[in-house]
């Protein structure tokens, strides 16, 4: 009887462990297939790494409002018919990430913040001493004068914190624009996703691009050789790139600058709009045309926050 027992408990010890290498050699067999290829795009990928979501539990896998509600908020990472490197694949116990060119902004070390809080000024030392002396003193003439100096102190900080406000607002413009960029040349995935786990038939390269074949054409999918992925059709896009065309006066653009010194650099340029916003923040967007290039500047309060380059 004993003897019986032990076996029954290797042989069930035996079928619980089997699938495990079994599962983890589908995953490898899937991530060594995918990493490195290039596919189409079908549709239109959401500039965040939390890519589009496909549920193969449901009888619709895509979630069309929760997808365009993210192309919404985070735009275009990867444009339908576009050209993508699928760069990570990760195989876990009820999703595969399937990652291209990067996997989308947003993931750890990410800043994604938008907002510079401006600290406010404190009292100074000067301030502090006439509240002080005017809590101190029983002389209505003195104290008339300390309350004057005080009211001039209080009204130079409060200047000082509205000057710092401004200032955090247009930062905020500002890096509100390196994220979108950012954004836009991060990438994008798909998450592949079940109920419990993986089914087994469906942790295969060809099951899986069965699963993806109404958002991904696989038909041309060149393995990238040993300097990397093959270039792309299309030049980069330059979107505030303050390296686009080096040693050129757009190449010497940057955020932050100052509307004399964008002019000194690219000449006079055509105001196309003005609008200024409920804080009074001042925005303009200009023109310009320098050689054979179209310079596109949006200003806030005089300062840069954005500016596109293209052929002309």
């Amino acid at each position: 009887m004993i003897r019986a027992a032990s076996f029954y408990l290797a042989a069930s010890l035996a079928t619980a462990i089997l699938p495990c290498p079994l599962r983890a050699q589908s995953a490898a067999d899937v991530q060594n297939y995918f990493q490195g290829k290039q596919v189409q795009l079908k549709i239109d990928m959401p500039g965040t790494q939390q890519g589009v979501d496909l549920r193969f539990d449901r009888g619709t896998p895509m979630d069309w409002k929760q997808y365009s509600s993210r192309l919404k908020k985070f735009g275009v990472a990867i444009p339908k018919d576009a050209r993508s490197t699928i760069t990570t694949i990760n195989v876990k116990k009820d999703m595969i990430e399937f990652q291209l060119d990067g996997g989308g902004f947003g993931t750890f070390g990410d800043d994604t913040n938008t907002t510079v809080t401006a600290k406010p000024v404190e009292k100074s030392n000067y301030e502090k001493q006439l509240e002080q002396d005017i809590a101190n003193t029983d002389d209505p003439d003195r104290k008339r004068d300390l309350q004057r100096d005080l009211d001039r102190e209080r009204d130079r900080r409060q200047r000082q914190d509205n000057a710092n406000q401004r200032d955090a607002q247009i930062a905020s413009q500002i890096k509100g624009q390196q994220v979108a960029q950012n954004r836009m040349q991060g990438g994008s995935r798909f998450n592949l996703r079940w109920t419990g786990s993986i089914p087994a038939e469906d942790l295969t390269p060809a099951a899986v691009m069965k699963l993806l074949a109404p958002y991904v054409d696989f038909s041309e999918a060149p393995q990238a050789g040993p300097g990397g992925p093959p270039p792309s059709d299309q030049p980069p896009a330059n979107f505030g790139n303050s390296n686009a065309d080096a040693g050129s006066p757009t190449g010497q653009l940057k955020r932050g600058m100052q509307m004399t010194e964008v002019t000194n650099l690219l000449g006079q340029g055509r105001q196309l709009s003005e609008s200024v916003s409920p804080e009074g923040l001042k925005t303009q967007i200009f023109e310009y045309l320098p050689g054979d290039r179209r310079v596109e500047v949006t200003y806030v309060d005089a300062l840069v926050v954005r500016f596109s380059i293209s052929s002309r």
